[in-house]
């Protein structure tokens, strides 16, 4: 729960931090990967929301598949290059890229949905902004910039883990104790809203 275990959140803020650090260092960014996700699985398991983790996990699946599969184009193009003259393994090549651009495009489609479902539950914004970044940025990879707006998004990444509020201080939105007729309480936020409105016009979270 959250009011009495702020220690899994402490820990997704050091972990997450150093985590998204090492991403960006060659040779450790696979510790990295693997201490990021570990903290996304406790921000999960605290703020009660298994999506979160869900995204992320989708995410990581989505790039370890994306490799294999291009790094299996790449081999079977060269091998038919023997035959081909050489053509098979620039066409291997090209499909490579093409299947790790796509890859990269999805991977990056389920850590916008973990980081935004992150920045609702944790209040901070960062995550989103950052999950915009990967999207856009694996989009635009095919150009400079994507691969700019990728190192600015693994940049706010840090940010938003260690900007993730570990006092003790952070409660789960509680409902106002009387409702007045015609309205009723985002159960995300706790804004007052119509009761026939479906979503909250505050957060957006859909309303049962």
């Amino acid at each position: 729960m959250w009011p009495g275990g702020m220690g899994k959140l402490s820990d997704a803020k050091i972990l997450g931090g150093i985590g998204s650090i090492l991403q960006i260092i060659p040779f450790l960014s696979i510790v990295g990967y693997i201490l990021t996700l570990i903290a996304v699985k406790f921000v999960s398991d605290e703020v009660q929301d298994s999506s979160i983790f869900s995204n992320m996990l989708y995410a990581v699946i989505t790039g370890i598949i994306g490799v294999a599969v291009g790094a299996s184009v790449v081999f079977f193009g060269a091998l038919s290059s023997v035959f081909t003259g050489g053509v098979g393994a620039i066409g291997g090549a090209i499909g490579f890229l093409a299947i790790a651009w796509i890859a990269l495009i999805i991977s990056a489609l389920f850590v916008r949905r973990a980081f935004d479902g992150m920045a609702n539950k944790l209040g901070v914004g960062t995550f989103r902004t950052a999950g915009l970044l990967y999207f856009v940025g694996a989009l635009l990879t095919i150009v400079l910039i994507g691969f700019l707006l990728l190192f600015v998004a693994y940049i706010l990444q840090v940010v938003a883990f260690f900007s993730i509020n570990d006092s003790g201080t952070l409660a789960r939105p509680q409902a106002q104790p009387t409702t007045q007729p015609g309205f009723k309480y985002c159960s995300n936020c706790g804004t007052q809203m119509p009761s026939a409105a479906a979503f909250c016009p505050k957060c957006g979270a859909k309303q049962s």
